[in-house]
């Protein structure tokens, strides 16, 4: 899958796609509500949760059986498709099943790092794999025998930041949604068709099941969505990235991706010198942290999707600038999230002082 997108036909097959994406993900949700509440499949709030009323659970489901029944009709149209296109669909699917069984039985930490292991090599095998990556001024860094680590951390890191941040109503499906749109402009842009129509349809998938998510939620996305959405983005990012042509720098999807990044990786290093575990569910993120503070499930989804269409734009302004420029801009990225985290300890130090008065 690696044609251009040149002519009205290639558009028409885009939008139609694109629908077809959206009404899978909607009608799939309605369905997977009903399966969730008939089968009990609820997740019930406890002293770690930040919703308070037992809600159903695993509609991200809905996003993985759109995305992989679109895509798998896109490849009919293609008569040269790659193994990084199988290797998206096959390594997709087991994401999600894995992040499914565990919503529906909370499975143990073996289990899960033995198929995160099996993901990781079958990536390999199907050519999605993080040989090097280009730095702005710095030039290519190789990876040389240590690519297959690089790209387990990487896929595997990604993935469960993602499930991490996957906590109050509509957080993680607007970062999707964004994430997705914005990657397909830029993919678009730089000819790659591959990862443009991943990120179209799961940017139509993800629009077909906010409505049933946002706050108020009426079903939760579940692990096997978000474990899902995690590490198609990452994989696009390699995918992206790697080979002579139609390259996407991979510092691109890093930063449309940064807010999840940098709330999930600060929170995680914060907690293990405390011996906490590491996969352990846990309110200490920034995001749930502002909603202990009082504010609402939707300003502090709306507040980190705005900063996240900042860091879009961003995005698309590090491809149109100089190296020094894009250097410079890189590092700007890293501001939407010291505003959540300043903001953020200020509050809690101001509301500390008043319960003290």
């Amino acid at each position: 899958m690696n044609y251009l997108l040149t002519n009205q036909m290639d558009l028409l097959l885009i939008i139609v796609l694109g629908i077809l994406s959206l009404v899978l993900s909607y009608f799939g949700t309605q369905l997977i509500r009903r399966w969730a509440l008939k089968r009990g499949v609820i997740d019930v709030p406890n002293q770690r949760s930040s919703h308070q009323d037992p809600t159903p659970t695993g509609g991200g489901m809905a996003i993985v059986m759109s995305f992989l029944a679109v895509i798998l009709i896109a490849g009919l149209f293609q008569s040269d498709n790659t193994k990084q296109y199988w290797g998206l669909i096959i390594n997709g699917l087991i994401i999600a099943g894995l992040g499914f069984l565990d919503d529906l039985y909370t499975l143990r930490r073996t289990p899960r790092i033995i198929i995160w292991i099996l993901i990781t090599v079958l990536s390999l095998f199907f050519g999605i794999e993080l040989h090097s990556i280009s730095l702005p001024i710095l030039g290519v860094v190789q990876f040389g025998v240590f690519s297959p680590v690089v790209t387990f951390l990487w896929l595997i890191g990604v993935t469960n930041l993602f499930n991490f941040m996957d906590g109050i109503n509509g957080i993680a499906g607007c970062e999707a949604l964004i994430v997705a749109g914005f990657l397909a402009v830029i993919a678009f842009s730089a000819g790659n068709t591959l990862v443009f129509f991943a990120s179209a349809i799961i940017f139509s998938a993800v629009l077909g099941f906010l409505p049933y998510n946002f706050p108020k939620a009426k079903i939760f996305l579940g692990d096997g969505g978000s474990n899902f959405l995690g590490y198609i983005f990452a994989a696009l990012a390699v995918i992206g990235s790697q080979g002579d042509q139609f390259q996407i720098p991979f510092t691109i999807p890093v930063i449309l991706l940064s807010m999840f990044l940098l709330d999930g990786g600060t929170t995680l290093i914060k907690r293990l010198p405390k011996g906490k575990d590491w996969l352990e569910p846990h309110r200490d993120h920034y995001y749930q942290r502002l909603v202990k503070l009082g504010y609402t499930h939707k300003q502090v989804t709306l507040f980190y999707c705005a900063l996240n269409v900042i860091l879009g734009s961003l995005a698309l302004v590090i491809l149109n600038v100089n190296e020094r420029y894009s250097l410079t801009l890189m590092f700007v990225s890293i501001v939407p999230f010291l505003i959540v985290l300043i903001v953020t300890n200020r509050l809690e130090k101001e509301n500390k002082e008043k319960n003290i008065i």
